[in-house]
């Protein structure tokens, strides 16, 4: 039989990705729930016309990425690219702005879809964690949802992080900047790559974040958007910025940060991250503000804020960083069982300390104590529990210590309670020490 092979640009995940998986899913949701918001999930593929106009025509992600293919039913369907527009269609498929206070905050994780060329870190599936916020009408709904992000990187370790964050204004600063632009490349567009022609015509704010060596030379001389914002877009601006200062985040003003998605308007950002090593990582998570996004889509007039991390690129950075030691930390209790007379109890026993609770494995495998200490060892449990046949006859465990190697012997009644003494014990002594 021929091997099966997973398609280009997927991958499985298990053992230390799993685990960290999991621990980075459960501190990104329960910050968002301090936050206030609440967890929404939409299906993973959705019309395509939803992505065209939600999305953009103009983006990368709508012209070259998405995955879109005729159902039995001769409908275009297209797997999410991203998380914002599918929630979006969901406060306006369900009508969420009519029966609720606004504004409406949503996190979100999951799949997400692109067909690009798979490279270092980057997926064809791969995995966002999300929030949005909509019927936002102040400068503190951005700063809140800002602030979220920051946190959840500290609370994961990532220390350095540095946050890019530029405006696009409203829609009469992006019109003009949009002309100024025009101006500028005119004489120039020629020279640049194929994309920037498509741009210049579709959304020349697009050439900005052009990846071409040669283009980018040109587009470092562009004029720069803060120049041609309204003055109530750079009021709002420096606000911002005011608020982030008073907070002591560190950030930098980037001119030439777009994003690559159109429905952007005000304030963008990126969270970029070096390593303890001075590895920059670039772009571990971004976001921005959106004003017509959920008009768009046949909604009513709301604007939004939201930001989206990449799972891998969170997995990444901490494996590298060395952030993820200790997060699995291990059983409770494995239980010896040796002698076929023991197994019986020990199951017993198993299933009595799960249902209190521990995190606890056995073997039934008839192996001998030398093998079963190193299965102890390598599930880094905390306590071994050994019962044998002698210990069946005068119904007693054996409770030994895997780090200071003690042992004592426990009543067979008495077992569920000494669990919970040295289960707290090494809490308590574990909080002592940090």
């Amino acid at each position: 039989m021929n091997q099966i092979n997973p398609p280009k640009g997927t991958h499985d995940i298990y053992d230390l990705e799993g685990v960290a998986n999991q621990y980075i899913e459960t501190i990104f949701s329960s910050l968002c729930g301090f936050y206030g918001f609440s967890y929404a999930q939409t299906p993973i593929f959705e019309h395509t016309e939803l992505f065209e106009r939600g999305v953009g025509d103009s983006s990368d992600i709508v012209r070259k990425e998405m995955y879109t293919f005729k159902d039995k039913g001769d409908r275009f369907i297209t797997l999410r690219p991203e998380g914002t527009a599918g929630i979006m269609r969901a406060i306006v498929s369900n009508k969420l702005y009519a029966n609720t206070d606004l504004p409406l905050k949503y996190f979100y994780s999951g799949e997400v879809f692109r067909y690009e060329r798979p490279q270092q870190g980057r997926f064809r599936e791969f995995h966002q964690l999300g929030v949005e916020e909509v019927g936002v009408n102040s400068i503190y709904n951005d700063i809140e949802v800002i602030l979220l992000g920051y946190s959840i990187l500290q609370t994961l370790g990532l220390k350095d992080v540095k946050l890019k964050i530029n405006s696009l204004g409203d829609k009469q600063s992006r019109d003009n900047y949009r002309a100024a632009l025009k101006d500028f490349f005119a004489d120039k567009i020629d020279d640049m790559c194929e994309d920037c022609h498509d741009r210049y015509n579709t959304n020349p704010l697009r050439i900005l974040d052009c990846k071409v060596e040669h283009d980018q030379e040109i587009v470092r001389h562009a004029p720069i958007m803060r120049n041609y914002l309204t003055e109530k877009a750079e009021t709002d601006f420096v606000e911002t910025l005011e608020v982030l200062n008073a907070f002591g985040i560190p950030y930098e003003v980037d001119n030439n940060l777009v994003r690559g998605l159109d429905y952007y308007s005000g304030v963008v950002f990126e969270f970029h991250y070096t390593s303890k090593t001075g590895q920059n990582y670039g772009a571990i998570g971004a976001g921005g503000h959106y004003d017509h996004l959920v008009e768009e889509i046949g909604g009513p007039a709301l604007e939004g804020i939201g930001f989206a991390f990449g799972l891998e690129r969170l997995y990444a950075v901490m494996r590298d960083d060395s952030l993820l030691e200790g997060i699995d930390e291990g059983l409770d209790f494995y239980v010896m069982s040796v002698g076929t007379k023991s197994f019986t109890d020990a199951f017993s026993l198993l299933t009595s300390l799960r249902a209190s609770g521990f995190k606890c494995e056995s073997s039934f495998d008839g192996k001998g104590f030398k093998q079963l200490f190193k299965r102890a060892n390598r599930k880094k449990a905390k306590f071994a529990i050994i019962i044998g046949d002698d210990e069946v006859d005068k119904e007693v465990v054996t409770i030994k210590n895997m780090l200071t190697e003690e042992q004592f012997m426990v009543p067979y009644a008495q077992v569920i309670d000494k669990a919970d003494e040295l289960i707290d014990e090494l809490e308590a002594h574990s909080h002592h020490h940090e």
